[in-house]
C-alpha cells in the first residue's frame, strides 16, 4: 500500500469523526482512539473511528472530567444533510450512548485508568458480534493502521473529508448499528468488573519461555478472559486475598554501594560511604588506615541476594482441577506469585496437566500475566509421571546453573498419584511445598511425607467464601515464611 493510499484511508476515518457525538476536552483523545482502532483492527474487527472514539471515551472518561459530554453536531449535520433515515439513525445514536453513559458499569469502568489493550478489548466484546454481522459492510473501513500524530488529525477537516469520500457504507453501519443497540447495552452490562479490576492491579512485564508468544497472545487471553465465567470467579477470589499481601516488604541488609539508606558500619566501601570522622585522623594514622583497611564505611541498605530464592508455582489444570478446586488453586497461586515477588524473589509460574505447559517467568517489578492464568484451560488429560520427570531434568539443570536455593510448591487434589522414588529425587534438587485441594478431608498419597511441607484444603474450607479466604492467606502467610522455605 502506497503512501499515498494510507493517507487517504486515514483521511476517510477522520472523516468520521463529523459524526462524533461525545466530545472531550483533550488534544490526545482522538490519537488514543486511533491506538484502540489499530488494535481492533489487529483483532479483525474494522469499525469507524467515530464509533471507537465516542465508546471508548465513554469507558475512559468521567462525566466533567475534561469536558466530556455527549452533544449532536448540530454544524456537521447542518454542512452534510444526511438523509432522514440515516438522520434518525444518528438519533437512536445518540441515545444509545447516552444509555451506555448511564450505566453503572461504564460509570465504574471510567473511574478507572484503562490500558489501551484493555480498553480495546472491552470495545471488541461490545462491538464485535453486531460489527461482523453486517452484510457488504464488513470491510468496508480496512485499511492502515492510523498515525498516532496529533499533528496529522489536526491538519485534516473532517467534514471536507467525509464528503471527499464514499458516505454509503458509513449510514449502512450506523443503521446496523442501533438495530443492535440493545445487544450492545447488554454486553457492557455484562462486563465482570471484577476481572477488569484485577487486570489493573498487575502490570503485564512478565517474561514467557517463547518470544513467539506476543501481545497478540495477550490480548487473546484479555478476550478469553473477559468472556469467562470462571474467570470471574477466580478474579473475585483473588481479589479478596490480593489486599492482604499488598503491604509486603522485601528483606533488606548491607551493602557498600551508594543507594538508599544507611544501615551498618562497613570495612569496605566507595570514598563518597567514609565516615567522615575518619578525615579528623592525623596524615599518618589515615594512611596507616588506608595500607591496611581499617577505614570505616557507612554501609547501605539492599536486598540480601544471597536469600533471593526460585519460586517454582506449579499449578494442576487437569479436568479433576474443574470448578471450587480451580478457583481456589489459580487466586491461591497468584496471590502467593504477587507476595513472592513483592518480597524479591523469582517466580516462576506454570501449569501441569498431562505435560508440563509454557513457563511464566515473573522478576521483582512484580508483573504477572493475569489474563493467561484467567483464561488458560486444557484437555490434555493427566500423567504425573511424565510431567514430574520433566521437571526433575528442569530442576537438576536450573538449580547447576544458578546455584540458587529453588521451593517448589505444587497446587494439586488428592488424586495426583506420583511414584514416591521420584518425589525423593526431587527433594534432592529443591524444597518441596505440597497444597492439596480436595472434595474431603481424606488425603491418601504415598509421597506426602517425602514434602518438606503440605496443606490439605477440605470440602467444607471450600463451601463459604469466608473460609476459602481465611485458608488461603494462612496457606499464602505459612509458604512464605523464610525459615520454612530453607
Amino acid at each position: 500500500m502506497t503512501l499515498e493510499q494510507k493517507a487517504h484511508l486515514a483521511a476517510r476515518q477522520i472523516g468520521t469523526m463529523a459524526l462524533s457525538h461525545v466530545s472531550v476536552d483533550s488534544a490526545m483523545a482522538l490519537v488514543r482512539a486511533a491506538a484502540w482502532h489499530n488494535a481492533l483492527a489487529r483483532l479483525g474487527l474494522h469499525l469507524p473511528l467515530c464509533v471507537v472514539h465516542d465508546l471508548g471515551i465513554l469507558l475512559t472518561t468521567p462525566a466533567g472530567k475534561d469536558g466530556r459530554a455527549i452533544r449532536t453536531p448540530r454544524a456537521a449535520l447542518a454542512a452534510l444533510a444526511p438523509a432522514p433515515e440515516s438522520r434518525r439513525a444518528l438519533d437512536q445514536y445518540a441515545a444509545l450512548l447516552s444509555d451506555i453513559a448511564a450505566s453503572e458499569v461504564a460509570q465504574r469502568l471510567a473511574g478507572w485508568r484503562l490500558r489501551d489493550d484493555l480498553v480495546a478489548v472491552l470495545l471488541t466484546r461490545a462491538l464485535g458480534d453486531v460489527a461482523n454481522r453486517i452484510k457488504g459492510g464488513r470491510r468496508a473501513f480496512a485499511g492502515a493502521e492510523l498515525p498516532l500524530d496529533p499533528a496529522v488529525y489536526a491538519a485534516v477537516d473532517p467534514i471536507k473529508a467525509f464528503r471527499d469520500t464514499d458516505t454509503a457504507p458509513l449510514w449502512l453501519f450506523f443503521t446496523h448499528l442501533v438495530s443492535h443497540a440493545l445487544h450492545i447495552y447488554t454486553q457492557i452490562e455484562l462486563i465482570d468488573l471484577d476481572t477488569v479490576k484485577l487486570l489493573g492491579l498487575f502490570r503485564e512485564d512478565s517474561v514467557r519461555t517463547s518470544e513467539a508468544l506476543a501481545s497478540a497472545v495477550d490480548v487473546a487471553d484479555l478476550l478469553s478472559a473477559m468472556s469467562s465465567p470462571d474467570a470471574g470467579d477466580v478474579a473475585n477470589f483473588s481479589l479478596d486475598l490480593l489486599p492482604s499481601v499488598l503491604e509486603t516488604k522485601r528483606a533488606s541488609g548491607p551493602q557498600i554501594f551508594s543507594v538508599d539508606g544507611y544501615t551498618s558500619i562497613e570495612r569496605k566501601g566507595n570514598i563518597d560511604s567514609l565516615m567522615l570522622s575518619e578525615l579528623a585522623q592525623d596524615r599518618e594514622i589515615f594512611e596507616h588506615k588506608v595500607v591496611h583497611h581499617e577505614l570505616y564505611y557507612f554501609g547501605h541498605e539492599r536486598q540480601r541476594e544471597d536469600e533471593r530464592r526460585l519460586q517454582y508455582i506449579l499449578v494442576d489444570s487437569s479436568a479433576s482441577m474443574r470448578g471450587r478446586r480451580q478457583v481456589f488453586a489459580r487466586g491461591l497461586a497468584l496471590t502467593l506469585a504477587k507476595k513472592l515477588t513483592l518480597q524479591g524473589d523469582e517466580v516462576w509460574f506454570r501449569f501441569f496437566d498431562a505435560r508440563l505447559h509454557e513457563i511464566i517467568k515473573t522478576h521483582g517489578s512484580g508483573g504477572f500475566p493475569v489474563p493467561y492464568l484467567l483464561s488458560f484451560r486444557s484437555e490434555q488429560g493427566r500423567n504425573y509421571g511424565k510431567v514430574f520427570r520433566r521437571l526433575l531434568v528442569e530442576l537438576s539443570r536450573a538449580r547447576g546453573e544458578r546455584g540458587r536455593h529453588i521451593v517448589v510448591y505444587i497446587i494439586t487434589h488428592g488424586q495426583c498419584h506420583i511414584d514416591p522414588d521420584l518425589v525423593s529425587a526431587l527433594a534432592q534438587q529443591a524444597t518441596l511445598y505440597g497444597v492439596f485441594i480436595l472434595p474431603s478431608s481424606e488425603l491418601s498419597l504415598d509421597f506426602v511425607p517425602l514434602l518438606h511441607r503440605h496443606q490439605v484444603v477440605d470440602g467444607a474450607q471450600l463451601a463459604s467464601r469466608q473460609s476459602r479466604k481465611g485458608r488461603a492467606l494462612d496457606i499464602v502467610d505459612d509458604a512464605t515464611q523464610r525459615e520454612h522455605a530453607s
